[in-house]
């Protein structure tokens, strides 16, 4: 029942959520002098146990592949190792003739624990995309104005890569690059001749020591969690700093419910569950920061209802949930380079990262080149990896097989792509009407199915790489029939989308909530559609400047 418990302190910021945006919003509150609480759904980490330090497949009981009653239900994120760390209790449903999967991490510090570290800037072709195309809504940012907080960012978690001078990914403050494989010298050659660039990633890994963290060691668990912190991640670098202050009270298993609101309709505070007691517990603060992911910001907020609220706190425009767009993932195409036959194995995985990227070629000089519009990005590798995944693509069986494998060993490769879907009226987030989960909130309900501009996209990437490959002296081995399910990118963006109307959009150009000012997102919902970049780096861009503008308002008693 409500106000079954009732926080006594009262603090200045309430922070729920401790991923990439949570986490930059509480070391900065906090080191601001503001006292902060911050709320997690899951436990707090203990990298020591929940790591995979340096654990090989071959010592799992399973092999890696989990326990075969938990693979149908597997994230494709998770890891044997990982498993405890995923949300499998919290359910979400999908409408009829969508598609949609919602991998949470309810561990503190979230996904970023776990994160492909791909960390490229947005630009102002991003920005601008519909002044150049038509298509949906300028952000009502430029870049000039947040790329001050992207330097701010890279010099404090260490970005590697290399000055590229690409109107598509705008250039950063770097590290030196992760050195390029056999194979990617190989395949960029092929990438020369077609004409398409193939070039170090943006990779927040350390290539070396910074700020006090160590350089990487290349033991390739980073899938597992980093022991070392050596790739930007909350529980190695932003929460060890807020705690630091003596400003931070960190409450785990608290599973949101909704926010409070006053009599004046204002934000005063958050009702959890505390999971290990199942009581429902109120927090009050003068400002709340949700910070919980995209998709869960905007269930929070649908799930917010009072009088004044009846579709969900700062709902007046009707757009919250709207707006969902995703990344399409899939293999373009796969093969192996026959240069490297029967060589020697090399540690091509040990970074287990994105060593290379294909960063957007299309649509630079004209917005209509392709038959889409705006466009993709790829990322390759390949090579020697802990398991030989290409198996399926040999005949033969004993030790002639066995050989087989061997020597193929340096040879696949093999491309992933990065395809940002379209804002559309048909997909969206709403709160299913018959389904609650175990405490009794009604869940998150997606609507989505892939737009006909990233299916163009599709198409013309696995053109693109099956010529790349070919023009490297590969041989293709095939290609993916369809793309991977939306959700599995876990860089969703859109359903609390910023700008300047309060008719259209949910929050302003500081993620501050149009209908109540001490309500604040920080977290990719903001974001109006995805661009072909990922999201983390830019998520605590924005936050660091959403949480400075917040600092001012505290400072000038305008909360």
């Amino acid at each position: 029942m409500r106000g079954s418990r009732i926080s006594k302190k009262s603090y200045d910021v309430i922070v729920v959520g401790t991923g990439a945006g949570g986490g930059m919003a509480m070391k900065t509150l906090c080191e601001a002098g503001l006292n902060v609480v911050a709320l997690n759904s899951g436990r707090r980490l203990d990298p020591v146990k929940d790591f995979g330090n340096h654990r090989q497949r071959y010592e799992l009981k399973y092999r890696g592949f989990m326990d075969p009653k938990d693979r149908p239900k597997r994230y494709v994120c998770e890891t044997e190792i990982t498993q405890p760390l995923w949300e499998h209790e919290i359910t979400y449903t999908v409408a009829p003739g969508s598609r949609w999967v919602w991998a949470r991490c309810h561990a503190v510090g979230g996904k970023a624990n776990f994160w492909g570290r791909s960390s490229a800037r947005f630009g102002e072709i991003d920005f601008k995309a519909a002044s150049l195309d038509g298509c949906d809504v300028d952000w009502p940012v430029t870049y000039e104005e947040i790329a001050p907080y992207y330097s701010r960012v890279e010099r404090m978690i260490g970005v590697a890569s290399t000055v590229q001078n690409r109107p598509s990914n705008p250039d950063g403050d770097y590290l030196p690059p992760i050195k390029f494989r056999c194979l990617d010298y190989i395949l960029q050659k092929g990438a020369e001749k077609i004409g398409v660039p193939y070039l170090p990633d943006r990779c927040a890994q350390l290539t070396v020591a910074h700020n006090g963290h160590p350089a990487c060691h290349y033991c390739g668990g980073c899938t597992n969690g980093c022991d070392t912190g050596s790739f930007f991640s909350p529980t190695w670098f932003t929460i060890p700093a807020a705690e630091k202050t003596g400003k931070l009270e960190l409450r785990t298993n608290a599973h949101v419910k909704d926010v409070l609101v006053d009599e004046n309709e204002r934000a005063k505070g958050v009702a959890y569950i505390d999971r290990n007691t199942k009581q429902e517990v109120e927090v009050y603060a003068k400002a709340v920061v949700l910070a919980a992911s995209c998709c869960e910001t905007a269930k929070i907020m649908l799930n917010s209802k009072s009088r004044h609220w009846p579709d969900g706190i700062a709902n007046s425009s009707g757009q919250v949930g709207r707006n969902l767009s995703d990344h399409l993932y899939g293999t373009p195409a796969y093969g192996y380079l026959p240069q490297l036959l029967g060589q020697p194995s090399r540690p091509d995985n040990v970074h287990e990262s994105t060593v290379t990227w294909m960063p957007r070629w299309q649509n630079l000089t004209n917005p209509r080149e392709e038959k889409f519009i705006r466009g993709y990005s790829v990322y390759g590798g390949g090579g020697c990896d802990n398991f030989p995944y290409y198996h399926d693509q040999l005949e033969g069986f004993g030790s002639q097989f066995k050989r087989n494998i061997k020597r193929y060993y340096p040879t696949p490769i093999g491309f992933l792509i990065q395809a940002p879907s379209l804002p559309s009226k048909t997909n969206y987030l709403d709160l299913d009407p018959d389904v609650k989960d175990v405490y009794g909130i009604p869940v998150a309900r997606f609507h989505f199915q892939w737009g006909s501009n990233e299916m163009l996209m599709w198409e013309h990437c696995k053109q693109v790489c099956a010529d790349l490959v070919k023009a490297a002296g590969g041989e293709v081995w095939g290609a993916g029939d369809d793309p991977f399910p939306p959700g599995q990118s876990l860089h969703e963006t859109g359903p609390c989308r910023f700008g300047n109307d309060p008719k259209s959009f949910v929050t302003d150009r500081f993620s501050q909530c149009h209908d109540v000012p001490n309500l604040y997102v920080c977290d990719a919902s903001i974001f109006p559609f995805a661009t072909d970049k990922t999201s983390t780096i830019s998520i605590m861009a924005f936050t660091l400047r959403t949480s400075e503008y917040l600092i001012e308002k505290f400072r000038r008693g305008d909360v």
